[in-house]
């Protein structure tokens, strides 16, 4: 598999499956359907095409009811993360591109991440709220990247409305940097498996079920990896760009992404178009830490097919949901979920306390006897 890949702690690919040029790749992806394997025999990389200006305007999205129209709010140009959505006037192309500075830091904090599970942790964390922001009201992605690197297994849980959390079996092992200085996530992460599950829990959509998804982790770079899968398993012809900048003390700068999906029946000249637009981005990592805001990176994706002053819609990402009363509603269903007699041995053999950590959270909560058996004595009342 051949990918390309950008500066420090940064890693893009168009579908994963080829170098950003030419046509043919969406043109392929998008119109024959066909398998990876034939897609990498069928490429020809080249530019061709004339470009065209294009002026963008308003694309109603069905559910989205926590996100905002920026035609009513505040532009997002500054500081703060937030995660933009914008479209090309002939709704042939969607772009998202987010901001996740605080979103990453807080995980390293709360996580006690080295500086290589920062980045590797970052990405996904990024990757997965580009996934699920602004789909359907209940919409939830969770990604678990299965590597046998000594990083171990990286598990990402995202919703709709912008909330994401994430975890990681070894948080604070360290893995020495490539010859150039870059973390080297290819080797923490290893070689393994990627699943995706794609779910609603809106109790008006009760016929939907749970969408997975399998593939090999081809690259363990993160962004390649996503990228795979959405052309492999779900047959979206997609680009996606990660980017986690450091400071020198190992602390989070600037963290975030973007991701393009080019929508059925794309004209030849938006193809072309775009993936210029692509090629001459540079580094996405490099963007982030010069200060370039999303709505800029947007501008420079969607150049020549949206001239973009405002996202259509925005919102604002947020690690969680870690609130008190959330993860404590979440635990006691998980003790809840073990029975009476289970949980009266548990709390006979810690001294009448359980005490329950969430991994994502990095939260620990105590019960006591008085408190699991009221619980208990609730749970089997309702089952009456």
């Amino acid at each position: 598999m051949r990918s390309l890949l950008f500066a420090a702690s940064m890693s893009v690919v168009l579908s994963s499956l080829a170098p950003i040029r030419g046509s043919p790749l969406l043109r392929t992806l998008l119109r024959h359907r066909v398998t990876p394997g034939a897609l990498r025999r069928s490429i020809q990389p080249a530019f061709s095409g004339s470009r065209k200006n294009k002026i963008v305007r308003g694309f109603a999205l069905q559910g989205d009811s926590k996100a905002q129209n920026t035609a009513d709010m505040e532009d997002y140009s500054g500081d703060g993360d937030n995660v933009l959505r914008v479209m090309s006037d002939s709704a042939e192309v969607s772009c998202l591109v987010a901001d996740t500075t605080q979103l990453v830091a807080e995980a390293q904090k709360r996580h006690n991440l080295s500086i290589t599970a920062t980045v590797a942790l970052g990405r996904a964390l990024t990757g997965g709220l580009l996934l699920a922001a602004f789909k359907a009201e209940g919409d939830a992605v969770q990604l678990k990247f299965s590597g046998r690197g000594p990083l171990g297994e990286i598990m990402v849980i995202a919703n709709n409305d912008g909330n994401v959390r994430g975890r990681i079996s070894n948080p604070t092992f360290e893995v020495p940097p490539r010859e150039d200085g870059t973390a080297d996530i290819k080797n923490a992460v290893g070689k393994g498996a990627l699943e995706v599950v794609r779910s609603n829990n809106n109790p008006y959509m009760p016929f939907y079920k749970p969408y997975t998804g399998v593939v090999p982790i081809n690259s363990g770079e993160i962004a390649e990896d996503i990228a795979y899968y959405l052309a492999a398993s779900e047959q979206t012809s997609s680009a996606i760009g990660l980017g986690v900048v450091l400071n020198p003390d190992g602390t989070v700068k600037k963290a975030g992404g973007w991701h393009i999906q080019v929508l059925p029946m794309a004209s030849d000249e938006t193809l072309v178009t775009l993936e210029c637009n692509i090629q001459n981005l540079g580094s996405t990592t490099e963007l982030l830490a010069n200060g370039v805001p999303t709505l800029g990176i947007s501008q420079a994706l969607l150049s020549g097919l949206a001239d973009i002053e405002k996202a259509t819609f925005s919102l604002k990402p947020k690690y969680g949901p870690c609130e008190e009363t959330n993860l404590e509603e979440r635990m006691m269903r998980a003790i809840a979920a073990l029975g009476k007699e289970e949980a009266v041995k548990l709390l006979d053999e810690n001294d009448g306390i359980v005490e329950i950590r969430c991994d994502f959270c990095a939260h620990t909560k105590q019960f006591d006897r008085e408190e699991i058996m009221t619980m208990l004595e609730e749970v089997a009342a309702k089952g009456k």
